[in-house]
């Protein structure tokens, strides 16, 4: 994959968590019952720790995030391995949050739909390429919409923090052609948004086996 471009910086005071951000849209796509659930790429673990279910799973490659994930909490299972190729069963849910593009594209997301259980719920929140007009016209607002934010979080105390430090970043992205793309081949039927703020949602139902 490319590059991902750099957007533009504010300035560290008016910098803040995109991903946070999202994570409550996130939530709120998840059944008010939920049986089994992976969080893919969990990090430090602040989305698995906020799923509602009988059981939670959670797994990243990086040993750092999963070991201090693992000081955070006992209810979810904290797994250190690669998705790709860790043996992982299948779950009612599967989140991945800003993490599909730490992976092949294809590949991670056949992987993310094959862990999803028939008659289950895959849902993504993840970084795509400005790549075509319709994303550079978004930034028009995007970028004041951001700045915006970053001042209204900075008055509050809330601003200044974008990402851990210790948290792996990895500068690719697909673009949305791209997603989409996969996604129809993969995926047929997921609903695809672009958000304001450089994301796109990733939401699919497997298909029930008669």
């Amino acid at each position: 994959m490319r590059k991902k471009q750099r957007k533009l910086q504010l300035p560290e005071k008016l910098r803040w968590n995109h991903n946070e951000w999202y994570r409550r849209w996130l939530l709120r796509q998840l059944p008010s019952e939920v049986g089994s659930a992976l969080d893919v790429g969990c990090g430090l673990g602040d989305l698995a720790r906020s799923i509602r279910a009988d059981e939670v799973t959670a797994i990243d490659a990086s040993a750092r995030m999963i070991e201090r994930a693992r000081a955070t909490s006992e209810k979810v299972r904290w797994i250190h391995g690669d998705v790709l190729t860790h043996d992982l069963g299948r779950y009612d849910v599967v989140t991945a949050e800003a993490s599909l593009h730490h992976l092949p594209l294809r590949e991670g997301l056949t992987r993310l739909a094959g862990l999803t259980k028939p008659g289950g719920l895959l849902i993504v929140v993840g970084l795509y390429l400005t790549a075509t007009r319709a994303d550079h016209a978004m930034e028009l607002v995007t970028l004041p919409a951001n700045a915006l934010v970053g001042i209204a979080k900075a008055i509050n105390g809330t601003g200044g923090k974008p990402h851990d430090t210790e948290m792996p970043m990895v500068m690719t992205a697909p673009t949305l052609p791209e997603i989409r793309a996969a996604a129809a081949e993969i995926v047929p039927g997921a609903r695809i948004r672009r958000h304001l703020f450089w994301r796109y949602s990733l939401v699919w139902r497997a298909p029930e086996v008669h």
